[in-house]
């Protein structure tokens, strides 16, 4: 499904937008983010006393990545834009899941949450995974250069050389 981002307002939703089509664009070369989501918790709605019985929780962060890395459970971004802050009660929630081990953080842009996940996502401090992402491409394959620090000895998607 594409959404025409050229006819809307930039926004936290678009910003939102971009990030997730980024992720999905590349999840067959990083998996984990097959797994990244948006929590639709915001707004008032018309049946919110029937979705609060249901479970939802005032102040959860926009988008969830359910992937163990770097000592964390899992990741949690509160997108923003603008001049927006985070609130009390998204500030409440964030300060709970650090203490329940995740990460929490604010991104104002989609390049701000993309850093965050590359980072997040990499499997060690000097290894960048926006090197997975622009590695030339054959057939279905990386050809990405395999070095001691890079994930591709693990990554059923790298081509060894032959």
């Amino acid at each position: 499904m594409t959404v025409r981002l050229q006819n809307m307002k930039k926004s936290e939703l678009t910003e939102q937008i971009k990030l997730i089509s980024w992720a999905r664009s590349i999840c067959d070369y990083v998996p984990e983010l097959k797994l990244l989501h948006h929590v639709p918790n915001e707004g008032k709605r018309a049946n919110g006393t029937v979705l609060k019985a249901a479970g939802v929780i005032a102040g959860i962060p926009d988008l969830c990545l359910p992937v163990a890395r770097r000592g964390y459970h899992g990741l949690y971004i509160e997108m923003k834009f603008g001049e927006n802050k985070p609130t009390k009660q998204q500030i409440e929630v964030m300060t709970r899941l650090k203490e329940q081990g995740y990460k929490v953080c604010t991104a104002y842009s989609v390049d701000e949450a993309r850093s965050v996940i590359r980072y997040y996502l990499a499997r060690a401090d000097n290894f960048d995974l926006i090197n997975c992402e622009e590695a030339t491409k054959t057939a279905g394959y990386c050809d990405g250069v395999e070095q001691d620090w890079t994930p591709c000895a693990d990554c059923k998607l790298h081509r060894k050389a032959i």
